[in-house]
């Protein structure tokens, strides 16, 4: 074989590799770029789930206690009743959101 021929061929598959490398960056680039969507579409979801856990439960029973408040006298007892299941129920709902937040990052 002709030594010219050698160095051309030498040459094209060099070029064949570095061509090769940079698909598989551009996949794994790609591959990253979509698991970081699907990523944060999760951490989208929790967010509007527990903002939705909060506003139906917990803030609607505020609200319906200072209305209450407002309007009646409400019994000391009663209003720490309310005032303790409402805590409870924000902390269940910021514990779930620890929770399903430390679950889906591994």
């Amino acid at each position: 074989m002709d030594r010219a021929l050698m160095v051309q061929w030498l040459i094209v598959l060099v070029i064949v590799g570095i061509i090769l490398y940079i698909l598989y960056l551009c996949l794994h680039l790609w591959h990253q770029k979509y698991l970081l969507s699907q990523q944060l579409q999760l951490q989208k979801d929790l967010m509007e789930k527990t903002f939705a856990s909060i506003h139906n439960g917990p803030l609607q029973t505020l609200g319906f206690l200072i209305r209450e408040v407002e309007i009646h006298q409400v019994n000391k007892q009663e209003l720490l009743e309310y005032l303790r299941s409402i805590y409870q129920a924000i902390s269940v709902d910021i514990e779930n959101l620890n929770l399903s937040h430390s679950t889906k990052n591994r």
